[in-house]
């Protein structure tokens, strides 16, 4: 067994549930069915490189092209997400705006959450800590999990990530999968 479906195991909830019934299936699923570029980054990531890690929302870093923010937007409204922020996503296109967004606001992701469950998030990471988006969702591992393949950041990029951010969570995090990267070599 591989180590995704082992984790997602725990992390799918009760012995009834399946990994088709979690929200991050859901989501993933909605974004390849509106065919947008991206890949799961974040604590998912973490669980899904064989980390065991709670998290209740998906981290996801996508193309920051108009017409793949349009899919991405209209992919999370169609579930019902809406962004926590007024902001609208498309316009971060522009590169300008993102950096000055960045710098002014610190914005580095638009969360879409479900009104009636906030528990139901999609973190779009629009300023990601990379040189490249584009090479990064390239590299990304595809991984059959239940019935969705998830586009997974790769190893060595969710450690350069983490250790990037460099949050108490994500140090931590990085020390786990550091572990994991003479299996990934």
């Amino acid at each position: 067994m591989c180590r995704a479906t082992r984790t997602l195991r725990i992390l799918g909830g009760g012995e009834d549930a399946t990994l088709d019934d979690v929200f991050f299936a859901e989501a993933i699923q909605a974004l390849t069915d509106a065919g947008a570029s991206f890949c799961v980054v974040g604590g998912l990531a973490v669980s899904l490189h064989g980390v065991p890690r709670t998290t209740y929302d998906v981290d996801v870093v996508v193309a920051l092209d108009a017409q793949n923010l349009t899919r991405v937007d209209a992919a999370l409204r169609a579930m019902g997400l809406a962004p926590k922020l007024p902001i609208d996503l498309v316009a971060l296109a522009d590169a300008a705006l993102r950096q000055q967004w960045r710098d002014e606001r610190q914005l580095i992701a638009v969360a879409y959450a479900d009104p009636s469950d906030p528990l139901r998030e999609v973190d779009v990471l629009v300023s990601p800590p990379v040189e490249s988006v584009v090479a990064l969702i390239a590299r990304a591992k595809r991984v059959p999990v239940g019935r969705v393949t998830v586009p997974l950041v790769s190893l060595r990029d969710l450690v350069a990530m983490k250790r990037s951010a460099g949050r108490p969570q994500d140090l931590a995090d990085v020390a786990h999968l550091e572990r994991l990267l003479g299996d990934d070599a």
